[in-house]
């Protein structure tokens, strides 16, 4: 009589996880070196049609995804770079008409014609404070302390940029035929003076990008130093 103790031992079945394996074969790279019929035999899904491929055909079909991958993002990048150059041309040639200003007014109606033509923003506003025997010539208007204290109110629940209805912009922008879009506001720094640039568009998307905070905020202080400068 064999008793269950003095039987052999059977081989003990140990499940593997996928883990481990990929462990262990990163661990000991050239297994598949002799073993090519392995390799061969070795069946995939592949990664668009769902079928079985090759191990082979698999890695070409990675590889290709990949290469299609960078592709597209130095594309993006690529395009990216010209943005932004095509940005700076602009921005740079604005710079340079409003240079050539020699009067607010004159800076006035520079940089309503290059917002106009340059960035597609058709309806601006520039409101100051205006010198003793200073007259405003649209689109400079004068900024009394009531419309100061509104627009400051307009600007500290938007951060600079507001949904536009009627009324809004018949305040911001006088004169205007805007009943709706969207506007940006940035505040000029002139010296013991202040005021400020009111650009607006009349979608509420697709909006020009100097309306953008930072491009409002640099165009801001450009016209702020031309303005110091120029003689009233």
């Amino acid at each position: 009589m064999t008793h269950d103790h003095d039987a052999p031992s059977s081989p003990r079945c140990e499940t593997l996880e996928a883990d481990q394996v990929s462990d262990w074969l990163s661990r000991h790279p050239d297994f598949f070196e002799g073993r090519e019929a392995l390799l061969a035999s070795l069946q995939l899904s592949h990664p668009q049609t769902g079928g079985a491929v090759s191990l082979v055909e698999r890695l070409i079909a990675t590889l290709r995804a990949r290469t299609e991958q960078a592709e597209g993002q130095r594309q993006a990048l690529l395009n990216a770079a010209r943005q932004f150059d095509q940005q700076a041309g602009a921005m740079r040639g604005l710079t340079l008409s409003l240079l050539q200003a020699e009067s607010p007014d004159a800076l006035a109606q520079t940089l309503t014609a290059e917002l106009s033509e340059r960035f597609g923003v058709a309806h601006m506003a520039l409101w100051r404070q205006l010198s003793s025997g200073e007259w405003a010539q649209p689109p400079t208007h004068a900024l009394d302390d009531d419309t100061d204290q509104w627009i400051a109110d307009q600007r500290s629940t938007a951060s600079g940029c507001l949904t536009l209805d009627a009324a809004t912009a018949a305040r911001l922008l006088p004169g205007t035929t805007l009943s709706g879009g969207r506007g940006a506001v940035t505040r000029l720094a002139l010296g013991e003076r202040h005021g400020y640039l009111v650009l607006a568009h009349p979608e509420e998307t697709a909006l020009p990008w100097i309306m953008e905070a930072e491009n409002m905020s640099y165009l801001g202080d450009v016209v702020a130093r031309l303005l110091l400068r120029t003689p009233s």
